[in-house]
């Protein structure tokens, strides 16, 4: 392959690490870490039936810096072809914010190991998963499967703002406008947040969110009030 022109070697290169990329899979769309728990468990799977990957993984805060709140072990391992193993996750910092969810973000790189050694060349290309991590206080008294149903919106000179007055992350799918669909967007703990665009003479929006277990709650429809 020495002699290959480069744009050959990178369509190599891509090919093979769509191979990679679909090989490694987390047991999990989102992790709930409990105050009231000592550590959480994050299944990690290797699809592939003849590649390993090394796994590296690490926490990040709600603005995306890497964070030392929780340490997460092994930080690094060799996942072999067909095979699962866990990641377990353990607070290791101070007491976030106690009438309200915190939001963190679970990370885990999967990195193609080398084949044939000797082989010159050939592009590899690591591929990464991340979902959200929440950490949620111990009694905090309002009920997380109903949380969805306070969600409510406001339009003002043609902005709408989306209210969550729960202590829960709310995160929005098929999020609509007047039958219009608009970007989905997460509604953090006791807080809003204003959707992208104008919607002049809007009067009402529908919604679903994702719950604890990645499901989706029922579609709903509220009015938006003025």
């Amino acid at each position: 392959m020495r002699n290959l022109p480069a744009f050959i070697l990178l369509a190599i290169g891509l090919s093979s690490s769509a191979v990679y990329a679909g090989g490694v899979g987390l047991g999990a769309t989102r992790m709930i870490y409990s105050s009231s728990t000592t550590q959480s468990a994050l299944d990690i799977r290797n699809t592939s039936k003849d590649s390993s990957f090394l796994i590296q993984s690490w926490i990040e805060n709600g603005k995306g810096s890497r964070s030392n709140d929780f340490v997460i072990t092994p930080p690094l391992f060799v996942l072999k072809p067909a095979t699962e193993s866990v990641v377990k996750v353990m607070f290791n910092g101070k007491q976030p914010q106690q009438d309200r969810e915190t939001l963190y973000w679970v990370t885990v790189k999967a990195i193609p190991q080398q084949a044939d050694k000797s082989a010159e060349n050939t592009l590899q290309f690591a591929s990464a998963n991340r979902i959200k991590l929440f950490y949620r206080p111990q009694g905090l008294n309002e009920n997380v499967n109903e949380a969805w149903k306070k969600l409510s919106g406001e339009v003002r000179q043609g902005k709408i703002t989306l209210k969550n007055p729960t202590p829960y992350y709310l995160t929005t799918i098929n999020l609509n406008v007047e039958g219009k669909a608009v970007n989905p967007v997460m509604v953090p703990p006791k807080s809003s947040v204003t959707l992208e665009g104008y919607f002049n003479n809007a009067t009402k929006f529908s919604f679903q969110t994702i719950n604890d277990y990645g499901a989706w709650t029922p579609s709903t429809t509220y009015k938006l009030v003025k």
